[in-house]
């Protein structure tokens, strides 16, 4: 069985300050757990002065894909939406 690799983006509803956003980094921090692996988490500007929360995850190419933790990041609080950006098999 192989592994996904992949890049998913968390946005809040609004601008909201970087104490916030580093409230979210580490709560995906506390929800990601084994047999995921968490990689790099960068802050994006996306625009007039709204960021969101990019997170590149690996984790087994089994049943259930990535649902289960879309379903787990949108319950973080500021968290307005998630979205899979990209997805690749390695």
């Amino acid at each position: 069985m192989g592994e996904v690799i992949a890049l998913i983006r968390l946005m809040p509803g609004e601008v909201i300050g970087d104490d916030k956003l580093e409230n979210i980094i580490d709560n995906i921090k506390k929800l990601i757990e084994a047999p995921v692996r968490l990689g790099k988490i960068d802050i994006k500007n996306v625009a007039f002065g709204l960021k969101g929360v990019d997170i590149h995850l690996a984790l087994p190419d089994s049943e259930g894909g990535l649902d289960p933790i879309v379903e787990i990041l949108s319950k973080i609080e500021n968290v307005n939406s998630v979205e899979v950006v990209d997805v690749g098999r390695i």
